[in-house]
């Protein structure tokens, strides 16, 4: 992919690597998702900390994946973000999905994937963005209320966190790639292309 890898600051000031998905990091990001709190995984039809599941993942021709990126910090996958079609029978929609392991969350990395993946979204030319989400990932409500994500249904009590065996909400939200295909436009305008 043209532009990958990029370096990104945080807020902290460490620096990481956002890039594709390589075909040999099924172990890091393995590792990756067997960190991350089941709360946080939900949205996962699948259960990403099972090895099989996780290769089939990777392995089936029917996740069509369109963009998937990893942030990598000292060789460690800190970040994943997905654009899928996969599931979708609308060629003009597309879904994200973003983890963000939880030290590293406030310090504006899931802010930077969820901006290159709906950039990505715009080079495929999608219209619309699709995600999932459940009501209290208030970090995820954040970044989706900045670029202006609609609710589009609340699917009650539709999952299950094993954790808590609390069944909770699965909010689905879209979004009008050519309403920020404008704003682009205008802050390139604006401010120019740095």
């Amino acid at each position: 992919m043209i532009g990958y890898p990029k370096e990104f600051l945080l807020k902290d000031k460490s620096s990481v690597i956002i890039r594709p998905l390589l075909e040999g990091d099924w172990e890091i990001v393995q590792k990756f998702f067997s960190t991350i709190p089941r709360e946080d995984l939900i949205i996962f039809k699948d259960d990403v900390t099972n090895w099989e599941s996780l290769e089939n993942w990777f392995m089936n021709p029917n996740y069509e994946k369109v963009v998937e990126l990893v942030t990598v910090c000292k060789k460690e996958v800190i970040a994943k973000g997905t654009l899928h079609t996969q599931g979708l029978y609308w060629p003009h929609a597309a879904e994200v999905k973003l983890v963000v392991h939880p030290e590293y969350r406030g310090n504006g990395l899931g802010s930077q994937m969820f901006n290159l993946l709906l950039y990505e979204g715009l080079k495929h030319q999608f219209q619309k963005i699709i995600v999932r989400y459940i009501p209290d990932n208030v970090s995820f409500k954040k970044i989706l209320g900045h670029y202006g994500f609609e609710p589009e249904t609340v699917l009650n009590y539709y999952v299950l966190d094993e954790a808590t065996n609390e069944q909770k909400d699965l909010v689905i939200a879209s979004y009008d790639l050519q309403n920020w295909e404008r704003r682009f436009e205008f802050y390139t305008y604006v401010y120019g292309s740095k």
